[in-house]
């Protein structure tokens, strides 16, 4: 591959937008940066009142720069072939899709990335490749079961990228290298998540990381989508300016969802063709759970995992929650389709934010993707909190659909495998990131200029939840039937789990003890 496209990149201050907002640049002057340093696809960019390109440029100060190279020696692999084995969802929702193409199309993010593989090929010397290895579950999961039967028989594999599930059921089962063991890599740097490092290490030892080096991770955030019209008609208040101050709590969504929804075409049954507050899928409890401040395991001070499910805190929120189910403000796209029945949770969010038939619709950051057609004006916000008083946002990323690098213990060439992964991650940051947030920042998929700003609070409180991840007592399953059958009883459920996940979560630490002896 020749690398053909990096022109007006290499002569622009290179940063992401996230990078641009944590140090500091206001917001649409980093979008204008970051729109200034896209090379592919429409060139217009968001009006910021009067701040022209050349004040965006000037208030760009050397501490605001940020490097984009790693601290790597000079390698020259032999025209080597570098394979990622790759997540390859069945319906291609979750296939990770972005660390290899074939060529040039004139799409930004698909040129970004063929881009970035012939700058890394060009440099080491390496050819890129990817391999399909399967799909993955939460309780099964075809491509760490490919994983572990490849290092049982010793196969060679450089590197895996999967799901959260896949990666903690490899992790546990020792087939993964200690990513401190791997020379070249830093996680210390920008371009790998230092949240997600924080939150899933245990005795500071991490397995796998996440980051730059693909936009899976991004993908995999649940978020909220708002019709416009429908705030506006009902004299609501702004969904974004309640963000910004805080504002945006359980109890306004709810105040909100309770005003809009009605029997809209009088048959006296409620379904698809009337108007909901509120419309869910089963994965919602989750997202719900964690928002406002809930988690199924975390880390305590003193760095060891332990079981947080359920607390007096958690046991309030699932009964307001159930009770906001209970009501004719929702509809959950998995229990109570009837018109859209058979159809996937996808079509029926087109349909349903096309019509105007839903307030707010719970959705994967992917999914934006497909209201692209969508005529109807839309808004992203984050998921609220509990009240005023929760100190932030948390935004979860579902490890159904995240991507984590590990390194499987039968690579063949550390040394080899920690470059090219810390280069491939830099670059990724320097290139493919912007292009991501021009595809959805650029017109092409938001509709406004506040999503920016919606975007940069939903990925900087990102939450990684360690007792999901490695799947104790699989309690994301239980919850989510819990939810599905509107059930306030979580006191019940937890007396159920609670013998399995400690046993598990035993596992994980016994697990992490031999590793480390």
């Amino acid at each position: 591959m020749k690398n053909k496209h990096n022109s007006c990149r290499s002569e622009v201050t290179k940063m992401t937008f996230s990078s641009l907002i944590k140090r500091g640049v206001p917001l649409l002057l980093a979008a204008l940066i970051i729109f200034a340093a896209a090379c592919g696809g429409k060139t217009e960019t968001p009006q910021a009142s009067d701040t022209t390109a050349a004040d965006v440029m000037e208030e760009t100060t050397a501490a605001e720069t940020m490097s984009f190279e790693p601290d790597l020696p000079e390698a020259d692999f032999g025209g080597e072939t570098f394979t990622f084995w790759l997540r390859k969802c069945h319906a291609d929702f979750w296939t990770v899709a972005d660390i290899w193409t074939e060529e040039l199309s004139g799409d930004a993010l698909n040129d970004a990335i063929y881009e970035r593989n012939a700058f890394i090929e060009d440099k080491y010397n390496v050819k890129i490749a990817q391999f399909w290895a399967g799909d993955a579950g939460r309780s099964s999961s075809e491509i760490a079961l490919n994983v572990k039967k490849a290092v049982f028989a010793g196969d060679a594999v450089d590197s895996v990228i999967a799901s959260g599930y896949a990666t903690g059921f490899m992790t546990i089962n020792g087939l993964l290298y200690e990513l401190s063991a791997i020379p070249y890599l830093d996680l210390s740097q920008p371009w790998w998540d230092q949240n997600l490092n924080e939150s899933t290490s245990l005795y500071n030892r991490s397995y796998f990381a996440g980051g730059e080096l693909t936009t899976a991770d991004n993908n995999a955030v649940n978020i909220l989508v708002f019709v416009k019209d429908l705030v506006t008609d009902y004299g609501l208040e702004s969904p974004y300016d309640l963000v910004k101050s805080g504002a945006w709590t359980i109890d306004k969504l709810i105040e909100m969802s309770n005003v809009v929804s009605g029997d809209l075409d009088g048959s006296g049954t409620l379904d698809e063709n009337d108007r909901f507050g509120y419309l869910y899928f089963s994965d919602s409890c989750a997202t719900m759970y964690n928002a406002l401040g809930n988690f199924f395991g975390t880390k305590n001070a003193n760095g060891d995992p332990e079981i947080t499910f359920y607390t007096d805190h958690a046991a309030q929120c699932w009964e307001k929650l159930i009770a906001f189910l209970q009501t004719d403000a929702t509809l959950s796209m998995s229990t109570e389709l009837s018109i859209y029945k058979g159809k996937g949770d996808y079509d029926v969010i087109v349909a349903m934010v096309e019509g105007k038939n839903t307030l707010f619709t719970w959705c994967h950051m992917r999914n934006i993707s497909m209201l692209r057609s969508v005529e109807t004006s839309f808004g992203v916000i984050p998921n609220p909190k509990w009240d005023e008083m929760q100190s932030e946002y948390y935004t979860q990323n579902d490890p159904y659909g995240a991507g984590f690098v590990s390194v499987p213990i039968t690579c063949p060439d550390t040394e080899r495998t920690g470059l090219l992964l810390e280069a491939f991650c830099a670059k990724s940051m320097e290139i493919v990131t912007p292009a991501y947030y021009t595809i959805n920042l650029e017109g092409k998929y938001m509709r406004d200029e506040e999503s920016l700003e919606m975007l940069d609070i939903i990925f900087s409180t990102m939450t990684y939840d360690i007792g999901d991840i490695y799947n104790w007592g699989n309690m994301m399953e239980q919850l989510s039937g819990l939810w599905n059958k509107e059930s306030p009883d979580l006191a019940s459920l937890w007396a159920k789990l609670e013998k399995k996940t400690v046993k598990d979560l035993e596992k994980t630490v016994e697990h992490f003890n031999e590793i480390i002896t």
